[in-house]
């Protein structure tokens, strides 16, 4: 708190002795702290006018200045500052809707799902809502990024209102996402049993029976529905999960098919660029947006993918120009991470920040997004303490951020600072408890840093559950085996993870694999191959001079 002291004189000069200076405390009022605001907001010094809203807020009754704190707060990215607006907006408005609903968004955010459930529920209201208002409601929760937690609370919600188709697609919708897969199946039927007419609830049940492992249920299911004729949206949907499953060369022949018979449209077009791209073929992919762009169609995003296109054909130049052309929309700050990386790869390392800094003051409702770019580009620069301080500083006020929290402890952890590493990577596990990357980077490092084999061996087991294909899951399961003595099932996990993924780092665990069940040739020979193609891999290098001197 701010305390002005305030000097005056008393009397006058010609007719009295003078008087002493009397001390007069000012203390602050919720006026003051408003003008303070809009100063700051004047300066764009935006962490200022948050926490003086704060203040005017809760020194003052009236609900308008709670709203205003917590919406600037929530706005910028100030989660501390907008939970605290949240709290002194419901101390004066208990049943405010929106004030609920940003309760709802923060004790979300911080995996508080008891707490958040409660707001959401109050929110809704008691009577019954439109199905666009809970498919609304569906999309508010998915941005928050904690799909399981979403879906636990659009389960009890869909218990509660069991007739409201919207909410039920609200809830396959965001379970999909989740991995609950049978959760979605089951909802999503009972949307189409009642209204067969809304197509995204047919293409949530072919996604999750693809999910499920059923292709030959997912394609079935399709086919069904265009037995009568060609739906488009389920036709894109069909060509997209060919393209998902590798059958390239059937989801471009359906989709010439496709254009034969509809004409060729925009989104054919795109889908086209898409899967041209993740084929490979970047000059098919290339001519695809740049017709898209000449037409005046997804005009951003095709920019962002000829950029994207850029970069991997090392046009570095060409990138910058592209990528700049994007001012707004989803694609802005990729677009802006994507011109720091072009800018780094040209040898231009001070450019690639400042261009983070001076996006990151021009958007600053954006500029956490790219925190984590910025405190990596610094550590390669050798800065390690700005970078630590980036994340830290970010971290005060967005505590509950898990990809902050597990890039904050990896970076520690590169550093040796193995203690320190592990409380943001266990508070990440505390908030997203299902999420398979938190629960990998801190079982990775408790069975690469410590003796906590068996608790590392929980955690891995639990991510490989939930994301079965990734390789650096299944390269964590197969070192934490190996960790436990558990040799040859190690093995077996490694050589599968570098079947799907040649990295230097599971190149070297593989090899310390077979060096350890005395296959030391191959062994020497996996390393040496491993060099070859990754000379400079620190892990590789390491390794194989821990056992040939």
């Amino acid at each position: 708190m701010v305390v002005w002291l305030v000097w005056g004189l008393a009397g006058c000069a010609s007719t009295q002795p003078d008087v002493a200076a009397q001390e007069v405390i000012f203390v602050p009022d919720a006026g003051y702290h408003l003008l303070m605001a809009e100063i700051a907001l004047q300066r764009k010094a935006y962490l200022v006018t948050a926490e003086e809203y704060l203040n005017a807020a809760q020194q003052s009754t009236d609900s308008e200045l709670a709203r205003r704190s917590t919406e600037f707060a929530y706005d910028y990215g100030y989660d501390v500052l907008a939970l605290a607006g949240a709290r002194r907006w419901l101390e004066l408005e208990p049943d405010s809707q929106p004030a609920n609903e940003y309760a709802g968004r923060m004790y979300l955010r911080r995996n508080q799902i008891e707490r958040a459930f409660g707001h959401w529920r109050k929110s809704l209201g008691a009577g019954a809502l439109s199905d666009e208002t809970y498919l609304m409601l569906g999309v508010d929760l998915s941005e928050e990024q904690n799909p399981s937690g979403a879906t636990t609370i659009l389960a009890r919600l869909a218990s509660e209102r069991p007739n409201a188709a919207g909410l039920r697609l609200a809830l396959a919708t965001i379970a999909l996402r989740a991995g609950a897969w049978e959760l979605a199946l089951v909802s999503a039927r009972r949307v189409a049993a009642s209204e067969p007419d809304w197509i995204q609830a047919h293409i949530v049940i072919a996604q999750a029976l693809l999910s499920m492992g059923d292709e030959y249920a997912a394609f079935a299911y399709l086919d069904t529905l265009l037995v009568a004729g060609s739906i488009v949206p389920i036709e894109l949907e069909y060509v997209r999960l060919l393209s998902a499953v590798g059958r390239i060369e059937e989801a471009e022949s359906r989709l010439r098919e496709l254009g034969k018979e509809h004409g060729i449209r925009a989104e054919f077009v795109r889908l086209h660029g898409m899967i041209a791209f993740s084929d490979q073929d970047l000059v098919t992919a290339r001519r695809d947006f740049a017709q898209l762009l000449a037409n005046g169609n997804n005009v951003y995003a095709s920019l962002y993918m000829l950029g994207r296109i850029d970069l991997i054909q090392e046009n570095y130049d060409e990138a910058i120009e592209t990528f700049s052309r994007v001012r707004g929309g989803g694609y802005l700050v990729r677009a802006q991470l994507g011109i720091s990386l072009a800018y780094d790869r040209l040898g231009r390392a001070d450019a690639a920040l400042e261009q983070l800094r001076s996006f990151a003051a021009s958007y600053p409702r954006s500029a956490v997004d790219v925190v984590a770019a910025r405190a990596q580009l610094l550590y390669r620069m050798g800065r390690v303490d700005e970078a630590l301080d980036t994340y830290e500083q970010a971290l005060l006020y967005r505590p509950d951020h898990v990809e902050l929290l597990l890039a904050h402890g990896t970076m520690l952890d590169l550093e040796g600072r193995v203690d320190e590493a592990l409380v943001p990577m266990r508070r990440a596990v505390q908030v997203a408890p299902m999420d398979a990357e938190a629960l990998n980077t801190l079982g990775y490092t408790l069975a690469n840093r410590t003796d906590r084999q068996r608790e590392a061996y929980r955690l891995i087991r639990l991510a490989v559950e939930l994301q079965p294909d990734s390789p650096a899951i299944i390269d964590s399961m197969g070192w934490v085996l190996y960790r436990l003595g558990r040799l040859d099932e190690a093995r077996s996990y490694l050589e599968l993870a570098l079947a799907q993924l040649d990295d230097p780092e599971l190149i070297a665990h593989l090899g310390e694999v077979l060096w350890e069940t005395g296959e030391r040739d191959a062994a020497v020979a996996l390393w040496e191959r491993g060099l070859i193609d990754y000379p400079d891999s620190q892990p590789l290098i390491g390794t194989r001079h821990r056992f040939i001197p």
